[in-house]
C-alpha cells in the first residue's frame, strides 16, 4: 500500500506537469517569442544565435521558389509561408546548436550510402524517369566533365542537394533523440506504476453527469474565480506577449448580376472552343488561362488531380476522342469556371526499360564507342573492357520510365528506334549518352486534353457595396469597442464577430490547430495582425480589403507573462471547474450511502447501468482520477461498489474482474522500456524538446 501511496502521489504529480506542459506548447504553438528587440534588423534570435532580417529574407526567397517549381498550383498566402521558413529555420538551429553540444556529427559518407541505398522518395521518382539507379544518377550529377550550363544537370543537382540536406536533418534528429531517450531510465516507482497503469478492470457504473444539476444550485463568486486563478496560475504562463482581438470578416464574392454576367460571357467563349480547330477560337482571349496535359485512359493523374474512374469529365472526353469538349461550372464560392476539350491523339510507347551508355571525352571518342555498339557489341563486353571513360547501366527490370514522362525529343527517338538499336540520347563536345529500348510495354493512346480557366470576379460596384457596409458598422462604433463586439449589434448589422488570441508568429486570423495540422484562417489577414500589435486596447482599424474578403479587427487586451484572469476562456474555464466541484459536493451529499449496489444507484441517478474495460493508464470510458481510485485498491476492490466524484460526473462503480496476466508476464527491464515508450515518445515529442532548448524569439511580425 505504501508503493500505491507514491504512485499515487506521483501520478497526480505527473498529471499537473504534463498538463500545464501540454497547455503551454498549445499557447505558443510554433515559435516561443517573448520581448523586444533592441534592434529591428533581427528576424528571430535562437539562443545567442541572430538571424538577419536581410539573410532570412534571402533565405526565405530561395525556398519559395523551390517549393513554387515543386508545386506552381500550390497557392499559399506569402506570410504563412514566411512564418513556415522562419520556424524551419529556428529548428535547424536548434538541432545544430544542440547536435555541437552533444558531439553528434553527420559526414558526408553516411548521406552519400543513405541516398543510394534508401533513396527519398523524389530521388526515386527521378530514377524512375531516366532509367537510372541511385548510384549512377550520382555519378552522372558529380561527373567533372559534365557541362555545367546544362539545365536538365542543374536541376536534377539542385534536387539531389535538396534532398540530401533533408536526409542529413533526419539523421541528426535521429541520433540527438537516441542519445535522449537513453537518459531516459525507469526507477521502482515508475515500474510499479507502469504495471499498475497496464492493468485491466471491468467495471460495471452508473454515471451522474454535473450538466444534470441547476446551475442555480451553486454560486460562484469572483472571489473564488480569483482564488482558483492563483492557485492554477502557472498553467495559465505565456513565454510571449499576446493580444485578444475581435474580428469581422466578410467574404468578397459575385453578386447575383456579376454571376449571369459571368455565365452569358463563358457561354460565348464555350462556343467559340467547340466551334474553332483546337483552342484557335479562344487563343487570343485574354480573359482566359489555358493549360494542357497529356494522358491515357489508364492514368490517374490529370491535371494534378487523382481521377477515379467513375469520374465523368475525362472518361466521357477520352471515350469521345479528338474534338469532345466539356464544360464545369463553379460549386459554391469558387469562382472558376473550367472548359476541356481532347485536341490531340496519338500513339506511343507507354512504359519502357532504357539501357544506357555514358561516354567521357570528346566526338571521335563519342562515335567509336557508337560504332562498336551499332555493330552489335554488347554492353556487358563494353563493361568488362573496364574502361574508366565509358559508364554502363543496365536496365534491371523493374525501374520503367513513362512515355507520357519524357521530354518531346526522347520519346520521339525511343519511338522511332523501339527495336532495340542504341540512339544518341545527350550529347556535348565533353561527352555524351547513348540509350537503347531494353523492354517496353505495348504502345497506348495517348490524348492531349487542354483547359481553359474563366474566373468570375466581382465587379467594382459590388466591391463598393460591400465595403460601404462595412465601413458603416466601424463609423458607428469606432469610439465603442463595446458595442462593436457586441454580438446583438453586429448581427443586426448582419455581420458576425468573431474572438481570438494573437501572438506574434500567427499568420491568419481564424486559423486553428486541428488532428491533421493547422487549418487555414483568412488569407492575406497578417497584415491586420501587425496593426493589432502596434496599436493600443480599446483601437479598432481600418477596413482591410482582399481579393476575396474584407475584414476589420479590434484590440481589447494586451497580455504579458501569464494570460489574466480576465480572459474569456480562462474565466470559464475557472467558473465551470468550480462549479463542478460544488455539485460534486452536492451528489456526494445525495447519493452516497444511499443504494447498496450499481443498480441502486442507477435507479436513483434515474440512469442506466453501464460497463467498461478500463485500466489507469487508459481511462476510456471512465475519467482518469476514477481509473485511479479504482486501481488504488486493486484486486481488493473486486466487488464493492464506490461513489467517485469524478471532474464531470459523479460515478457508482463495481469491479467485477481483475486482468493483470499481462503485465505480470513482463520483467522490470520490459516494464521500464514500456515506461519510456508511453511517456516519454521521444520521437514524437523531439520538435517540442528541441523548441524548449534554448530562448526563442521571434521579430517577423515586425517586418510583415
Amino acid at each position: 500500500m505504501a508503493a500505491l501511496e507514491k504512485i499515487r502521489k506521483r501520478a497526480a504529480i505527473l498529471t499537473i506537469v504534463i498538463g500545464a506542459g501540454l497547455l503551454a506548447f498549445i499557447l505558443e504553438e510554433a515559435v516561443r517569442a517573448s520581448g523586444a528587440f533592441t534592434t529591428d534588423t533581427l528576424a528571430a534570435k535562437v539562443g545567442d544565435e541572430k538571424i538577419e532580417m536581410q539573410e532570412f529574407q534571402n533565405l526565405s526567397q530561395a525556398r519559395q521558389q523551390e517549393r513554387q517549381q515543386q508545386d506552381p498550383d500550390n497557392k499559399v498566402d506569402p506570410a504563412v509561408m514566411q512564418q513556415q521558413i522562419l520556424q524551419e529555420v529556428i529548428t535547424e538551429k536548434l538541432l545544430d546548436q544542440e547536435c555541437e553540444e552533444a558531439c553528434v556529427n553527420v559526414d558526408g559518407a553516411e548521406i552519400t550510402e543513405l541516398m543510394i541505398q534508401n533513396p527519398p522518395q523524389r530521388i526515386a521518382e527521378v530514377c524512375q524517369q531516366t532509367g537510372m539507379d541511385p548510384k549512377s544518377l550520382l555519378d552522372f550529377i558529380k561527373n567533372p566533365n559534365a557541362d555545367p550550363n546544362d539545365p536538365g544537370l542543374q536541376q536534377v543537382k539542385a534536387l539531389y542537394e535538396t534532398e540530401a540536406q533533408q536526409l542529413a536533418t533526419q539523421l541528426k534528429q535521429f541520433k540527438l533523440a537516441s542519445i535522449v531517450a537513453g537518459c531516459l531510465q525507469a526507477n521502482d516507482i515508475d515500474i510499479q506504476l507502469t504495471k499498475e497503469e497496464s492493468t485491466v478492470y471491468d467495471v460495471t457504473f452508473a454515471k451522474l453527469d454535473y450538466s444534470t444539476i441547476d446551475d442555480n444550485k451553486v454560486k460562484v463568486t469572483d472571489a473564488e474565480i480569483q482564488e482558483a486563478y492563483n492557485k492554477y496560475k502557472e498553467l495559465f504562463k505565456i513565454d510571449q506577449e499576446q493580444r485578444r482581438v475581435h474580428y469581422i470578416k466578410i467574404d468578397v464574392d459575385p453578386s447575383a448580376k456579376d454571376r449571369a454576367a459571368a455565365t452569358a460571357k463563358v457561354n460565348k467563349i464555350y462556343a467559340a472552343l467547340q466551334g474553332n480547330a483546337g483552342i484557335s477560337g479562344i487563343r487570343s482571349n485574354s480573359e482566359v488561362v489555358v493549360d494542357s496535359v497529356f494522358t491515357t485512359a489508364a492514368d490517374k493523374q490529370v491535371f494534378g488531380q487523382k481521377v477515379e474512374n467513375k469520374d465523368p469529365i475525362y472518361n466521357n472526353l477520352i471515350s469521345a476522342g479528338v474534338n469532345a469538349c466539356h464544360l464545369k461550372e463553379p460549386v459554391g464560392r469558387d469562382r472558376n469556371t473550367f472548359m476541356y476539350k481532347v485536341i490531340n491523339q496519338f500513339s506511343s510507347i507507354d512504359s519502357i526499360g532504357i539501357d544506357v551508355v555514358s561516354v567521357v571525352g570528346p566526338k571521335a571518342r563519342q562515335d567509336s564507342v557508337m560504332a562498336l555498339l551499332s555493330s552489335g557489341m554488347s554492353i556487358d563486353s563494353l563493361a568488362a573492357s573496364k574502361n574508366q571513360n565509358i559508364q554502363i547501366q543496365k536496365f534491371d527490370g523493374r525501374s520503367y520510365a513513362r512515355g507520357f514522362q519524357l521530354p518531346d525529343s526522347l520519346r520521339s527517338k525511343v519511338n522511332a528506334n523501339a527495336g532495340g538499336s542504341f540512339f544518341e540520347f545527350q550529347a556535348t563536345d565533353k561527352g555524351a549518352a547513348f540509350a537503347r529500348v531494353a523492354e517496353s510495354k505495348p504502345a497506348v493512346a495517348f490524348y492531349t486534353i487542354a483547359r481553359a480557366k474563366y474566373v468570375d470576379y466581382p465587379s467594382e460596384a459590388t466591391i463598393t457595396e460591400l465595403q460601404g457596409n462595412l465601413q458603416k458598422y466601424v463609423n458607428k462604433y469606432k469610439n465603442n469597442i463595446a458595442g462593436f463586439e457586441n454580438e446583438k449589434n453586429a448581427k443586426a448589422a448582419k455581420l458576425n464577430v468573431v474572438e481570438q488570441i494573437i501572438d506574434p508568429s500567427t499568420t491568419q486570423l481564424g486559423a486553428q490547430q486541428s488532428q491533421f495540422g493547422m487549418m487555414p484562417g483568412i488569407p492575406e489577414s497578417r497584415k491586420a495582425i501587425k496593426w493589432a500589435f502596434e496599436n493600443k486596447p480599446g483601437s479598432i482599424s481600418q477596413v482591410f480589403t482582399e481579393d476575396e474578403s474584407m475584414f476589420v479587427i479590434a484590440v481589447d487586451e494586451i497580455y504579458k507573462d501569464y494570460t489574466p484572469v480576465t480572459d474569456p476562456q480562462i474565466k470559464q474555464f475557472l467558473t465551470e471547474t468550480i462549479k463542478n466541484e460544488k455539485k460534486a459536493a452536492l451528489a456526494m451529499k445525495d447519493y452516497n450511502g444511499k443504494a447498496k449496489d450499481v443498480a441502486g444507484y442507477a435507479q436513483l441517478m434515474k440512469t442506466q447501468v453501464d460497463s467498461a474495460s478500463v485500466a489507469f493508464g487508459n481511462p476510456q470510458m471512465l475519467e482518469g482520477r476514477v481509473a485511479g481510485r479504482i486501481a488504488a485498491l486493486g484486486k481488493a476492490g473486486i466487488g464493492k461498489v464506490q461513489v467517485i466524484a469524478g471532474r464531470n460526473a459523479l460515478y457508482a462503480v463495481q469491479v467485477i474482474k481483475v486482468n493483470d496476466e499481462r503485465s505480470s508476464k513482463l520483467d522490470n527491464k520490459q516494464v521500464a522500456q514500456q515506461y519510456r515508450q508511453r511517456h516519454f515518445p521521444i520521437q514524437q515529442m523531439f520538435g517540442a524538446i528541441l523548441q524548449g532548448s534554448r530562448k526563442v524569439k521571434n521579430n517577423l511580425v515586425k517586418f510583415s
